[in-house]
């Protein structure tokens, strides 16, 4: 009975173990995956799946409440967030990530000193940010694309659409028929490249063409000369 009641704490102990070892290594695989992404003195832990949006929310709310500090760190993890993307880009999205990253930076640091004012400053920043991410993922869902890789192609032509659509919220513009349509038509083709049927050729051309489209006369609104 006692040699029993031994072997059982053993078992439990040795799972218990297991599991804990597990979390373990997979919040440090977590955490060196996202070294590249954090620099000195920034504490991302986890990056998010909606995007930097809760850093852009939490930057705002800390900005209103006048913690500047909380402000500006919440902006530097943003700007890591697409140094992250910067770093896989090429061409003209790379060139977007990184003139997004270096504003976001800029940004944080005027924050940190008291120099910023207004949150219209924050806005702007924010749009811009979310232009670069729209311009990269739709790059990357036209290379997919050409490569005839559907699933990546859906993921990256919904990214590029819900990034839009974050671009415009942030930047105070109202989006014309035109935008709305493109949106709903990339979400519907990228929905259906995700789940491996019921799309044609034709109509994803035409889904990724549309959000480019919209992604660049967003561009020509809210960017800035120089960028």
């Amino acid at each position: 009975m006692r040699r029993s009641t031994f072997r059982f704490i053993v078992v439990i102990f040795s799972v218990v173990s297991i599991g804990a070892w597990t979390e373990a290594s997979t919040v440090q695989a977590q955490q060196k995956a996202l070294d590249g992404k954090a620099g000195p003195g920034k504490d991302i832990t986890a990056a998010p799946a909606e995007g930097p949006e809760p850093y852009f929310k939490k930057a705002r709310e800390s900005f209103i409440k006048k913690d500047m500090k909380a402000a500006a760190a919440e902006i530097r993890k943003s700007a890591a967030f697409l140094k992250h993307d910067e770093e896989r880009a090429a061409g003209e999205g790379k060139k977007d990530l990184s003139a997004s990253t270096h504003e976001l930076e800029k940004l944080a640091d005027d924050v940190e000193k008291g120099t910023v004012t207004s949150g219209k400053r924050l806005d702007k920043a924010f749009s811009h940010a979310y232009y670069a991410l729209a311009r990269y993922h739709y790059w990357k869902a036209s290379e997919s694309w050409s490569k005839k890789a559907a699933k990546d192609t859906g993921h990256d032509l919904r990214a590029a659409s819900e990034d839009l659509e974050h671009g415009l919220a942030w930047s105070g513009h109202k989006a014309e028929a035109g935008t709305k349509a493109a949106i709903k038509d990339a979400r519907h083709v990228s929905g259906k490249l995700i789940k491996g049927t019921g799309w044609v050729s034709s109509e994803v051309g035409r889904g990724i063409e549309g959000i480019g489209r919209e992604i660049d006369k967003f561009g020509k609104e809210v960017v800035p000369k120089g960028w």
